[in-house]
């Protein structure tokens, strides 16, 4: 006996009918959980970019965060950044001080190319195996800091050029360099306004 095309269309449908519903109902339960969890990420990357900042406040008119110290005084400014790297969109929380001048940067997602890439946020240990196994190896005080963003640390829209991109890694390294100085660019002329 010979099945109807019309009954494989039906069950076909249904099937992709169901599993639309249950795609859906799983968004909707997640995405909540979802933005937490992004809220919770940028929260922490304020506090590693501004540590001099208690609190902070969001300022609409400029889209940063003003980082606020133990009198409420302004300390410096919390911004993201985000510009294309070379194979994904990456994205930054940037922190200055109230002179412009960058306190830290933290890359909050990246996809880029690992081993070049991602070489952006690569950790370089000071620190060989033999130090460690001879007990010559010294504790860690604070985070470790990537050494591409690191060369950003204390620089203002004045000097930021002399950052040096890594090599095998230009496009992406070119595209942070290229994304602090735009944003720090537009922050400062926002808050300067502001301020007049």
């Amino acid at each position: 006996m010979k099945e109807s095309p019309v009954k494989f269309v039906f069950v076909l449908s249904v099937i992709c009918l169901f599993s639309a519903a249950l795609l859906s109902m799983v968004y909707a339960k997640t995405q909540p959980i979802l933005k937490q969890q992004q809220k919770e990420q940028e929260s922490e990357a304020m506090k590693y970019v501004l540590p001099s900042a208690e609190s902070f406040k969001y300022e609409e008119a400029c889209g940063l965060w003003q980082g606020l110290d133990k009198d409420g005084n302004v300390a410096g400014y919390c911004f993201k950044a985000e510009e294309k790297g070379y194979s994904s969109v990456i994205k930054m929380m940037i922190g200055i001080d109230k002179d412009f001048r960058i306190t830290g940067i933290k890359v909050l997602s990246q996809n880029e190319t690992p081993g070049l890439g991602t070489r952006i946020i690569e950790v370089k240990a000071d620190q060989t195996l033999w130090d460690v196994l001879g007990g010559k190896a010294n504790k860690a005080s604070g985070p470790a800091i990537p050494w591409f963003l690191k060369q950003f640390y204390g620089k203002t829209l004045d000097n930021i050029n002399e950052v040096e991109t890594i090599s095998g890694a230009t496009i992406s390294s070119s595209a942070v360099v290229r994304a602090v100085k735009r944003e720090l660019e537009n922050i400062k002329e926002c808050v300067l306004n502001k301020e007049n």
